[in-house]
């Protein structure tokens, strides 16, 4: 307690010095430009003071920066120079509630496009100002979303996919057996499009003062030069950076600006945290078994950021021992992946919950075993743009004959059971090994419905028509139940606090937790359940469908518009 006390009164007289030292901050100038993760991990003193590395910035660090520069008293404007989307459409719905905070509370915020296409124009309408560079290109011409299909590529090198899925719904396999979507999954991509355009479509239209369809008919007619979009009342002024201290200055004097690190030294500083730390624990990409690793392999289910079960297994182990840690954020952002290293992951949430509350926090994606493993949370949190949903399996089984064949290799097979083929690549699966096929993806589909029905306030005879491997928003999966609220990082904060039971404090620290040396031993567990440890072969995944990204136009694809 007296150390919380010297602690206090040593930022009160900082703050003091700091108000004292200079009466106006500004203009507070603040940049995106790369996608922001939720949290960070800290850096070492050595790192700061020797390297001079500052923190890179998260969700989490831009909330506790909104929140210092609300409570001091001298900043007035604030300009973000947006020059790249910061993420997926979660993430930008966070963004713009920041931005809400900062107008809500008086500053005046003015937003600078560098990369003017719609995610990051969707996020500058949330300030009070647009501004872009003169003679740069307004790209905004709308949405598209883009599946690949792999058949016709791996059937040049004699390759063959075989998928078994619940139902044509889960198409996550499709992307291995077909050249174009199927009905199914036509549908349910059409609905995810039109549902985001329209949240895009509305999130410009309140921030502009617009009709929907003037939006769309404005939208329909780009791109425009930055002159063209400021007479159609897309943006407020067009300058060059040179420019910007008339445009943002006050009672006829230039603006000056600042910005970090030297903000970090002039805004006063945070009030001292109240209450415990929470833990964050961060499942992104595909979910595997192991530890977390990232493959640099373009691929759909293969290649990317993984998220290994090991890794998370050891950091709930590691925030569940940590008796000063009062609730851990589960952190989601992941299409899903292997049904054996969800469901471990699942069991490990389903254990720490029973001894501190844990909050799942879905990102920009959590679908299928993103899913899998958030049914077990205290609370699911998600962003109405989330992607998530996709309660359903399939299982891919490749067949390399056709590869053997091609390079001229023969070869005999001797064996003894029913099938003893059933985990080869070099036959196709047979009548009996189909039906054995057909049992595991019942009995892997009938197990995520138990986990959801038990985790979730939904019954299971009501879970039927929303899972099949249906994908649905955030918006749509909180009006099924699926997910509880609908909110962002301060909203998981609260959550967390709340369930708890420890005072509600904006303030108090987040802590990444990462696996770090040997995966402590778990607590004992009355009553475990049976991990599904027959799903090893072959590959049994819980996926959503691949490449579920809105595109946006990024730098290399804008055309280079010259002056004769």
């Amino acid at each position: 307690m007296a150390r919380r006390w010297l602690a206090r009164l040593r930022r009160a007289a900082v703050n003091a010095w700091r108000r004292l030292w200079r009466r106006d901050l500004g203009v507070i100038r603040l940049h995106i430009s790369a996608p922001l993760p939720l949290v960070g991990a800290p850096l070492a003193w050595w790192q700061r003071r020797i390297l001079g590395r500052t923190p890179a910035a998260t969700l989490d660090s831009w909330r506790m920066l909104v929140d210092r520069i609300i409570a001091d008293p001298r900043s007035h404007t604030v300009l973000i120079e947006i020059e790249a989307a910061p993420g997926g459409w979660a993430t930008i719905a966070s963004l713009r509630g920041e931005l809400a905070r900062l107008r809500a509370a008086g500053r005046r915020v003015v937003a600078r496009l560098h990369q003017a296409d719609l995610p990051c124009y969707a996020l500058a309408c949330a300030a009070e100002q647009i501004v872009l560079p003169a003679e740069s290109l307004f790209a905004v011409v709308g949405l598209r979303l883009e599946v690949r299909f792999l058949a016709a590529a791996l059937a040049n090198v004699g390759i063959e996919a075989d998928v078994a899925a619940v139902s044509p719904y889960k198409s996550g396999g499709d992307s291995f057996t077909r050249r174009e979507c199927s009905p199914e999954a036509r549908e349910q991509l059409e609905r995810l499009l039109d549902g985001r355009y329209g949240a895009a479509l509305a999130m410009i239209a309140d921030g502009r003062g617009m009709t929907v369809d003037q939006v769309q008919q404005a939208i329909d007619a780009a791109p425009y030069s930055a002159a063209a979009a400021l007479a159609a009342g897309l943006v407020d002024a067009v300058c060059y950076d040179d420019e910007l201290p008339a445009l943002l200055g006050r009672e006829g004097r230039p603006a000056t600006f600042v910005a970090m690190p030297e903000l970090e030294r002039q805004l006063c500083l945070p009030p001292v945290a109240r209450s415990r730390p929470l833990a964050v624990i961060s499942i992104a990409g595909t979910i595997a078994r192991g530890t977390d690793r990232r493959i640099p392999l373009p691929l759909p289910l293969f290649g990317g950021a993984t998220a290994g079960a090991a890794s998370v297994t050891a950091a709930l182990r590691t925030a569940e021992a940590d008796r000063r840690i009062a609730a851990v954020v589960l952190a989601i952002d992941s299409p899903g992946g292997d049904a054996f290293a969800s469901d471990q992951i699942w069991r490990e949430v389903q254990r720490v919950r029973r001894r501190k509350p844990v909050i799942a926090l879905l990102g920009d994606v959590a679908a299928s075993g993103g899913y899998y493993v958030a049914a077990a949370a205290t609370q699911i949190i998600a962003q109405p743009g989330t992607i998530t949903g996709s309660i359903g399996v399939f299982v891919l089984r490749p067949t390399i004959a056709g590869l053997y064949q091609r390079l001229g290799v023969d070869h005999d097979v001797l064996g003894r059971g029913a099938n003893h083929g059933f985990f080869e690549p070099t036959t196709p699966p047979d009548a009996t090994e189909r039906q054995a096929i057909a049992r595991l993806l019942d009995d892997t589909y009938q197990a995520f419905l138990r986990r959801v029905a038990d985790g979730r306030p939904i019954a299971a005879a009501d879970l039927p028509p929303v899972a099949g491997g249906r994908v649905w928003l955030g918006s749509e999966a909180h009006e099924h139940r699926l997910v509880d609220a609908l909110g962002g990082l301060a909203d998981a904060i609260t959550a967390a606090q709340r369930a708890a039971g420890v005072p509600i404090d904006p303030a108090a620290p987040l802590r990444l937790v990462r696996a770090t040396g040997i995966t402590p031993d778990a607590p004992p567990f009355p009553d475990a359940a049976h991990l599904l440890g027959s799903l090893i072969r072959p590959s049994v995944w819980l996926a959503a469908p691949i490449d579920l990204q809105f595109d946006h136009v990024p730098d290399h694809a804008l055309p280079d518009v010259r002056q004769p």
